[in-house]
């Protein structure tokens, strides 16, 4: 098992730590950002991807296991990491997920607004009323298509 670092796998982890830290930190969340921070310590500092054992990202953030899988599928949502599942030998046993870390330029984050409290009241809807027409097969021995008209 590989041993628990103390700062990020070099300059680019560093980096893309300190953007995401500094933008997307709100966003995902702490326990979230907190998994990110792990994944920043144990890439390849040159690639930064890397093959990490769930068990050692549980162990460093101090969560279980399944709510570490939870965070990182968060962050693959959000377009911080990649996810590539690797397969033993024999295509039967999936072995430990290879992860990438998004390198730059990283999504922009949407601009919010705040929100304000409007003492205006919505404008009511208008009722329209719909109106379907079916078209049934016409029968044997008619003429022509037959028109419905549900109320």
């Amino acid at each position: 098992m590989q041993p628990i670092r103390s700062q990020p796998a070099g300059p680019k982890a560093f980096l893309l730590y300190s953007i995401v830290r500094d933008t997307y930190r709100r966003e995902i969340g702490e326990r979230a950002f907190a998994v990110y921070e792990a994944l920043t310590y144990y890439v390849d500092p040159k690639t930064l991807q890397g093959p990490v054992p769930l068990k050692l990202l549980a162990q460093t953030v101090q969560r279980h296991p399944t709510t570490v899988s939870r965070y990182l599928h968060r962050l693959w949502q959000s377009g911080l990491i990649t996810i590539t599942p690797q397969w033993d030998a024999f295509g039967c046993v999936q072995d430990v997920n290879l992860y990438a870390l998004a390198t730059l330029p990283l999504r922009s984050m949407p601009l919010r607004r705040p929100q304000t409290a409007t003492p205006s009241a919505p404008a009511p809807r208008r009722h329209t009323p719909r109106l379907t027409l079916l078209r049934c097969p016409p029968h044997r021995g008619s003429k022509g298509p037959v028109t419905a008209q549900l109320p």
